[in-house]
């Protein structure tokens, strides 16, 4: 199977190659083209920073899976890390069949994580998402190839949250460490700062 990676994930390419598969990586933005042209079987999105089209997802019914650092639904979008200690939502990571929305598809398999924010900064947080995402993915990925895996719709009740990049810029100035910063440091000063608001 062909398998296109979009994403620069070294591990994930490591292991699909030792599954056997024909491997293209790339992070650059594709087109419908450029997959029918390379011939393309299988599509894994892995922090790519484009939206794969309905024109491109057309010939990947449950074929085309994404794998996002979040507990799907809540915190869509970007740095979702970030927006889940933000909001106080739960924390953890989804991998997802890609359909035209943007992290909306239909949810293959989650995992929940706990952190303790007085040992936790953003790094170390998102580097534990990043390890337990890989290893989740090498969980069920032979029920995935094999188009075994069961799915269901996103539960939305009460949990839709989705962020662009450009929304964290009002608190990167809390971020004395940038993203070394612990947890809870930050979320004090992030408190202090919205009462000055008020």
């Amino acid at each position: 199977m062909k398998i296109l990676l979009l994403s620069q994930s070294e591990v994930l390419a490591d292991f699909l190659r030792n599954d056997g598969q024909i491997l293209l990586q790339t992070m650059d933005k594709i087109d419908e083209n450029f997959v029918l042209k390379e011939g393309i079987d299988f599509i894994v999105s892995y922090g790519y920073r484009y939206i794969v089209s309905g024109e491109i997802l057309r010939h990947f019914p449950k074929r085309a899976v994404n794998l996002h650092i979040s507990l799907l639904p809540y915190n869509k979008g970007a740095d979702p890390n970030f927006w889940s200690f933000v909001e106080d939502t739960p924390k953890g990571v989804s991998i997802h069949y890609m359909d035209s929305g943007l992290d909306t598809g239909e949810i293959i398999a989650q995992k929940e994580v706990k952190f303790d924010i007085q040992n936790e900064t953003f790094a170390s947080s998102y580097n534990v998402l990043q390890a337990t995402i890989q290893r989740l993915f090498m969980d069920v990925w032979s029920d995935i190839k094999s188009l075994r895996a069961n799915s269901h719709a996103q539960n939305g009740g009460g949990g839709r949250s989705y962020h662009k990049s450009a929304q964290k810029e009002k608190y990167m100035h809390l971020l004395d460490k940038g993203w070394d910063t612990n947890i809870a440091e930050f979320l004090a000063a992030k408190a202090k700062f919205e009462k000055s608001l008020v």
